[in-house]
C-alpha cells in the first residue's frame, strides 16, 4: 500500500512507478515474482536507483540525507524491507518530529504480514491461523508497544471464530475485517504522533478525518440529495480547503468564515510552470475528481497560497503537512470508487477510540522525556479551536 500511495501521488500505475524506481522493464514487472530477480539485475537496479536519486536531488546535502535515510531504513527480523515502517521512517524528521510509536506499530504489522505471506506460500492454513491467533492474543485490537498491556483484547467469540476456520475462503472473510483494524490502528497512531509534533501538542482531536470523504449533509440520514453536485466531498477537495485554511489561520490568527470555493482558490492558484491563473472550472475539476490532484500540484499550490498570504517573508508559516497530503491523495482513490458513484466511510467513533489511546501514549511519552530533561520548554500550548465548517464529518457509525 505505500507503493499505491506513492503511485496515487504521482498519478502513475504501479508497473509504471516500479519501472521508474528500478529500471526494470514493464514486461518483466508484469510477470511478477520480483523476488526471483537475478543478482546481476539487482546490481543494475541499484545503479539505476543511485542515478535516479542524483537526478532528483542535485543538492549534495539533500543527497547525503537521502542516502542516510536509506541506510537506516527499518527492516524486519528476517532482514527484509519493512514497507510500512519504512514509510514512517521517511516521515520522521529528527530531532523535531520523532515517530517511535508510529514506527513500532508499523514494524509489528510488517512482521505480521511477512509471517502470514510465508504461510500462504507454504499453503499452511494451520500455520496462518496460529500466526493470527498469536498476534490477536498478544496485542488485541491495537498493536501493543513498549511491553504495555494490549488495547481491547480479542473477544472469546473472535478467537473461537478464528480457531474454527477450516478453509482459505473462510479465513479470507475473517482477514478482511482484521486487516482494516490493522490499517486504521497504524493511521490513527501516525495521526496522534505526527500531528501532535506538527501542531506543538495544541490539537485535541484527530485530524486525518478532515481530509476523508465527507457526504452531503443529511444524505446518510435518508434525505434526498439537495443537488447532484457535491453529493460527496472528495479527499482532494478537502485537502485544498484544509491547506488554505491552515495558512489563513497562520497569517491572520483566525480561521476563514467558511471553506474556500472555486472562485477564491482560482484567484490564488496558477497552472504549473506558467503564470496563467486557474479558472473556476479548473478548481471545480479538482473538487469533483475530473482533474487528478497530484503531489507535484499540491507542492505548487501550497507555495502559491503561501505567497498570496505573504507567508514566504522571513520563512513564516508551517511546512507542508506531508502525511496529511499523502493520505488525502491516497484516499481519493481508496475511499472513492466508480468515479464517485460509490464510496467508503470509516467508522470514526472507532477511529477516535484508537486515536485517543495513542494520544494518551504520546502525552505519557512527552512527560517521561520532560522528567529526563527538566529544563526543556513545555511542548503543549493553548488548544487550537478548529472551525465548525471544517469539522463536519461523515462516519459509518452515524
Amino acid at each position: 500500500m505505500p507503493l499505491h500511495m506513492l503511485a496515487e501521488g504521482s498519478n502513475q500505475t504501479i508497473p509504471s512507478l516500479i519501472h521508474d524506481l528500478t529500471g526494470l522493464s514493464k514486461a518483466r514487472i508484469s510477470k511478477g515474482n520480483l523476488d526471483s530477480v537475478r543478482p546481476s539485475t539487482l546490481k543494475k537496479m541499484d545503479e539505476h536507483q543511485q542515478r535516479w536519486l542524483e537526478n532528483c536531488l542535485e543538492d549534495p546535502e539533500a543527497l547525503a540525507h537521502a542516502h542516510e535515510k536509506i541506510a537506516t531504513a527499518p527492516q524486519t527480523k528476517s532482514g527484509k524491507t519493512a514497507s510500512w515502517a519504512g514509510w514512517m521512517h521517511q516521515l520522521e524528521v529528527l530531532p523535531e518530529v520523532p515517530l517511535p510509536m508510529s514506527k513500532a506499530v508499523a514494524l509489528t504489522i510488517d512482521e505480521l504480514t511477512e509471517a502470514l505471506v510465508a504461510a500462504c506460500h507454504e499453503d499452511a492454513l494451520a500455520k496462518f491461523k496460529q500466526v493470527l491467533l498469536s498476534h490477536i492474543e498478544r496485542h488485541g485490537a491495537a498493536v501493543s508497544i513498549s511491553g504495555e498491556a494490549g488495547f481491547e483484547h480479542g473477544t472469546e467469540q473472535e478467537l473461537k471464530e478464528l480457531q474454527t476456520l477450516d478453509d482459505w475462503a473462510q479465513t479470507t472473510v475473517f482477514l478482511k475485517k482484521f486487516v482494516d483494524t490493522l490499517y486504521w490502528d497504524m493511521i490513527s497512531t501516525l495521526d496522534a504522533e505526527w500531528n501532535s509534533h506538527y501542531f506543538s501538542g495544541r490539537q485535541e482531536r484527530s485530524l486525518f478525518p478532515l481530509v476523508m470523504v465527507r457526504v452531503q449533509d443529511g444524505l446518510l440520514e435518508g434525505r434526498k440529495p439537495l443537488s447532484r453536485k457535491n453529493i460527496i466531498f472528495r479527499p482532494s477537495r478537502r485537502l485544498l480547503e484544509f491547506l488554505y485554511a491552515l495558512l489563513f489561520y497562520m497569517r491572520y490568527k483566525k480561521w476563514p468564515n467558511g471553506a474556500p470555493g472555486p472562485q477564491v482558490l482560482a484567484s490564488i492558484l496558477s497552472k504549473p510552470g506558467a503564470q496563467e491563473a486557474l479558472s473556476n472550472s479548473d478548481v471545480s475539476n479538482y473538487f469533483d475528481g475530473s482533474t487528478k490532484l497530484t503531489l507535484d500540484l499540491v507542492y505548487d499550490h501550497w507555495g502559491q497560497m503561501r505567497q498570496h498570504l505573504s507567508l514566504d517573508k522571513n520563512g513564516q508559516g508551517p511546512g507542508l503537512p506531508f502525511p496529511i497530503v499523502m493520505l488525502a491523495l491516497h484516499w481519493q482513490t481508496l475511499l472513492v470508487r466508480d468515479k464517485g458513484k460509490s464510496f467508503l466511510l470509516p467508522d470514526l467513533e472507532r477511529y477516535n477510540l484508537l486515536w485517543n489511546h495513542r494520544r494518551q501514549q504520546w502525552e505519557a511519552q512527552q512527560s517521561a522525556q520532560g522528567e529526563k530533561l527538566p529544563h526543556a520548554s513545555p511542548k503543549k500550548g493553548e488548544p487550537i479551536e478548529w472551525p465548525a465548517w471544517m469539522l463536519s464529518q461523515s462516519s459509518l457509525s452515524s
